[in-house]
């Protein structure tokens, strides 16, 4: 069509440096000459503002466009080295000082393998980091020939000098006692094309010891990285050298991941031990390492400079609507659906089974470019950044104590004297799931979407006769439930249950971390009235040493529990702006980033981009996959175990399929579709559809242009059998004598201290669904003392009335 050909032709002259660096540097040009007249004329700076806005609101431009040039390159360097010879005392005059390093890294490595893969970070510039990957070869038997060399790949390189200096000492402290310690670097990755990360590769490249075997310059297919010869696309493997008995391909792989959005080809490079090589014990977990580069961060993510522009207006979530439009490749929403790719993809789902969360987050660890830790943990803790995913009072208190226990450590880390820094990272995903706002987003989104399917199915959903109770878990399709029941775990079970402890013992010199090490916490959050039950009840004898010790195991859970129950009000419908949500909880959770434009999907392996969100394709197996590594499908005595979450939405992907009829499925028929699962194409289906389906709302909404010329009463509306209230308002309940920050400091009568379930008591939610939706307010009885009085209380206490008026419990709802 013709729509789509000018939309693709856009696309591309949006993203094509031959057209767009002209342009770009004429905004800039023309942006210079109105400030002088601005000056000049003293003219109001808001017509000024109404000229300017279109052109400062797309800043990222600059970065796309003009940074690559080598002027920029110049400037961006010269700042980083002159701030970085300054923070670390070092006079400027000093040229042939070899650029100090921000951190003290040299003794720290991370184990892949034991004895024979590691990980070495390598501190460059003002704040980079770029990474090491060296394979040791095994102990000869015979001394028959040349022992092999230590074989090495590179991850980012933003100063050579840097760089080889430390593989030197690297050399020195870690490998001395090694027959052959020469390290030869093979292979050198590129996570993208900014300056900063690339610098060095031509000094690589040039340098004798290292030039004559680097013979890989690894890059984004469409990032332009400097001295690439070897382009990888999303999926691609890398060829690992081999020398004699060291063959690093036999040991680890490192998989390719693209994750537009903070550059067009931005790369995450995954390496992974292959089976069966960390342990001597029968159970072999995969530990995925994600060196990121900028595109994830610990605590936070790289900004979106070459994702699609968005406007204010519609980075707002204000006067959203059904018939709102909204950019699934921009802005935080291309960061978020970045985030859930590596959450699936990192550790494929066949290898979480000896996971000791079974999930597989265990078994993630994040390597980022930049040590910003510190930097991004303060701005969520500033009062002017508390948005919707840092509003602490909506999440679990583990959250709250899990970032200010790691902003506290990562200032004492960061804040020693010069020479003696330590880096913050590598972080663990386990630990990211809690204190970067990103991931946090993904949780609520998944909370949000589970809520709209509960709702789906109790009161639109067509196939009534099809009861989810026909099925139990034997009858699920095991392609979507491949990972076991388990979703929480506290240390002391990740400590007995895993078997990578077995590493290299450290030593002065050599300090040998892997991935328990960093899913280890360092502070421990417990309340104090469970932790005083314990004590005396070992003081008076009512608690053996293994049941004490149980109950302390199991103290820190109890953070994990809200404080506060939400729930939308019963036997109502969504509103517009939840339905808003919706969909893009749908849109970020069951899709995989696009390219930007339809060349860049075609070079990256990446899903092509779309025009109209409704044509969206949406898979089945990202839904549940992310869902699952969000730790959102536990087993819940409410909805009879995880199998009937994933009905629910395999019974949505039925019904939101427009190429069958709407006659009703034959039950053995529908048991075996369940059991073997659909084709491929069977599971994607556009986000329209589904829309359709789950919220009832109309396909393909008018253009802006129909909307004006239309008729007020013409547009297309919400369109649902059921004769439900739509509303936005949801219930909150919090009991102030079983909650564990309210019943100590209130000193609470109904509250006894020697009870230990301070869990909410939801067994008669249920039955008070069909009293609440019929606008009448409900107080759950927690005591003995007669109801009519305590009523009569409670309600004076809340409201302020007074005892000679007349209480009434009637009212609207919410």
């Amino acid at each position: 069509m013709l729509k789509d050909k000018l939309n693709n032709f856009w696309l591309e002259c949006r993203h094509s440096p031959c057209f767009m660096t002209p342009i770009t540097a004429l905004m800039v040009l023309t942006m210079c000459i109105l400030a002088f007249v601005t000056l000049l004329c003293q003219v109001p700076t808001f017509f000024i503002g109404l000229l300017l806005a279109s052109i400062t609101s797309r800043g990222h431009w600059l970065v796309e466009f003009l940074y690559p040039t080598a002027i920029a390159r110049w400037g961006h360097l010269t700042i980083l080295r002159m701030t970085a010879r300054r923070n670390n005392g070092v006079k400027l005059d000093e040229a042939s000082v070899t650029l100090p390093m921000h951190s003290r890294a040299i003794e720290q490595r991370t184990e892949v393998v034991k004895g024979r893969v590691y990980i070495h970070p390598l501190p460059q510039l003002l704040d980079n980091i770029g990474y090491l990957i060296v394979c040791v070869p095994p102990k000869r038997r015979s001394k028959r020939g040349s022992p092999p060399p230590i074989l090495g790949v590179l991850v980012d390189c933003g100063d050579a000098d840097s760089v080889l200096d430390q593989i030197d000492l690297i050399r020195d402290v870690h490998y001395a006692n090694i027959e052959n310690n020469m390290i030869e670097i093979h292979s050198l990755l590129c996570t993208h094309k900014h300056h900063d990360h690339t610098a060095g590769n031509r000094g690589l490249l040039k340098s004798k010891l290292v030039g004559a075997t680097l013979k890989n310059v690894c890059g984004g297919a469409i990032e332009k990285v400097p001295y690439c010869n070897t382009p990888v696309a999303d999926g691609d493997f890398i060829k690992l050298p081999s020398k004699g008995n060291n063959d690093m391909g036999a040991l680890v792989e490192i998989e390719c991941l693209s994750v537009p959005s903070h550059t067009r080809g931005s790369t995450v490079y995954v390496l992974r031990n292959k089976v069966n090589t960390l342990a001597s014990s029968d159970s072999k977990p995969v530990v995925s390492h994600l060196f990121t580069g900028d595109a994830m961060f610990s605590g936070g993510g790289g900004v979106p400079f070459e994702s699609d522009f968005e406007s204010t207006k519609e980075k707002s979530m204000d006067n959203k609507t059904i018939q709102s439009q909204f950019k699934p490749n921009g802005g935080s929403l291309s960061i978020e659906r970045c985030f859930a790719k590596l959450l699936r993809r990192s550790v494929p789902d066949e290898y979480t089974i000896n996971s000791p969360d079974g999930l597989g987050i265990h078994q993630m660890m994040v390597f980022p470019g930049h040590e910003y830790t510190i930097d991004l943990l303060q701005r969520q803790m500033q009062p002017s950044n508390l948005h919707f995913n840092s509003q602490w009072n909506r999440h679990q208190p583990s959250i709250f104590f899990e970032l200010a226990s790691q902003y506290f450590v990562a200032g004492h880390r960061r804040n020693l004297p010069k020479s003696t820094k330590l880096l913050t990272v590598p972080s663990s995903m386990r630990r990211e799931l809690k204190i970067n706002p990103y991931f946090r987003s993904l949780h609520k989104r998944g909370e949000l979407l589970l809520t709209a399917l509960t709702i789906w199915y109790k009161h639109l959903h067509k196939n009534k006769k099809s009861k989810l109770a026909k099925f139990n878990g034997s009858n699920v399709d095991m392609n979507y439930l491949s990972m076991p029941l388990t979703f929480s775990m506290d240390d002391s079970i990740t400590a007995s249950a895993s078997t990578l402890s077995e590493k290299t013992p450290s030593s002065a010199n050599t300090w040998n971390v892997n991935h328990d090490d960093f899913n280890r916490s360092v502070f421990t959050t417990v309340y104090t009235n469970d932790l005083e039950e314990v004590v005396h009840g070992l003081k008076n004898g009512r608690l053996t040493s293994a049941s004490a010790a149980k109950k302390l195991t199991e103290l820190s859970n109890k953070l994990d529990e809200p404080t506060v129950m939400r729930r939308p009000i019963p036997n109502t419908l969504p509103s517009d702006k939840k339905i808003y949500m919706g969909l893009l909880a749908l849109a970020v959770l069951g899709s995989d980033p696009s390219g930007l434009c339809t060349s860049d999907s075609r070079k990256l392996n990446l899903p092509a981009p779309v025009g109209d969100t409704d044509h969206l394709l949406i898979s089945k197996r990202k839904l549940i996959s992310t869902l699952f590594r969000l730790g959102l499908l536990p087993s819940d005595k409410a909805l009879s175990g995880i199998d009937q979450i994933v009905l629910i939405i395999n019974l949505l992907w039925e019904e939101s399929r427009l190429d069958i009829g709407n006659e009703p499925t034959d039950t053995e028929n529908e048991r075996a579709d369940f059991e073997i699962g659909r084709a491929e194409s069977d599971d994607l289906i556009e986000l329209g559809a589904l829309k359709l389906t789950l919220f009832g709302v109309v396909y393909k909404q008018p253009s802006w242009f129909r909307k004006c010329c239309m008729p007020c009463n013409s547009a297309p509306q919400v369109k649902s059998k059921s004769k439900l209230k739509r509303t936005g308002a949801e219930l909150v309940k919090h009991d102030v004598a079983k909650c564990p920050m309210c019943a100590s400091v209130l000193g609470c009568p109904k509250h006894d201290a020697n009870d230990d379930d301070l869990s909410y008591d939801d067994e008669n939610d249920d039955d008070l669904d069909d009293k609440e939706s019929s606008g009448h307010l409900q107080y759950v009885q927690t005591s003995s003392v007669d109801p009519n009085y305590d009523n009569d209380i409670e309600v004076r206490m809340i409201r302020g009335v007074s005892s000679r008026r007349k209480i009434t419990l009637e009212g609207k709802s919410p």
